[in-house]
C-alpha cells in the first residue's frame, strides 16, 4: 500500500559547495543572531523549507604551538564533525565545514552554536557561516 502523503514528496538534490552554488545569505557577527541573514535569505526568493548548504568558516589559529604537528587543527576539525555528516575542505586559506540543511532560526542557531564550541576545544577560529544554494532565477547574486 502507497501512502498517499508520501506519494508526492520528492528527495531534493545533493547540494555540493562546488563552486557552482551562489551565497543567498550569511551571518558572521554572532550578536546579530540568525533572523536577519535568515529574512534576507527569504528576500532573495529562496522557497521556504528548501535545502541550502550550510558553510561554516574557520581559519587555523597562528603560528601553531610548538608541540602542535602542521595540520593537526584540520585534522581534529575533520575527527570531530565529519562523522556527523559535514564535509571539510580547505577555501584558500579557510576551512569550509558543509552540510546540507533546511534553514531554520533554531537549526541554523544550534550549528552556529555548535561550531563556537569548537572554537574553544581546537585551534581555530570560526568566522561565520554562509548558506550556499542554486540562485533562484533572474536574480543576480554573489558566486562562492
Amino acid at each position: 500500500m502507497r501512502w498517499p502523503w508520501r506519494a508526492e514528496r520528492t528527495t531534493a538534490p545533493v547540494l555540493v559547495d562546488d563552486g557552482s552554488l551562489a551565497v543567498l545569505a550569511s551571518s558572521f557577527d554572532p550578536t546579530a543572531g540568525e533572523s536577519p541573514a535568515l529574512a534576507a535569505l527569504a528576500a532573495t526568493g529562496h522557497p521556504p523549507g528548501t535545502p541550502v548548504l550550510l558553510r561554516h568558516l574557520f581559519v587555523l589559529a597562528e603560528p601553531p604551538d610548538a608541540h602542535e604537528a602542521p595540520g593537526a587543527g584540520e585534522a581534529a576539525l575533520r575527527a570531530v564533525v565529519e562523522r556527523d555528516g559535514y564535509k571539510v575542505h580547505r577555501l584558500g586559506q579557510r576551512l569550509a565545514v558543509t552540510r546540507q540543511t533546511v534553514p531554520t532560526i533554531l537549526a541554523v542557531a544550534q550549528e552556529r552554536a555548535r561550531m563556537t564550541g569548537l572554537e574553544m576545544r581546537l585551534p581555530l577560529t570560526y568566522l561565520g557561516w554562509q548558506a550556499l544554494a542554486s540562485p533562484p532565477a533572474g536574480q543576480e547574486v554573489t558566486k562562492s
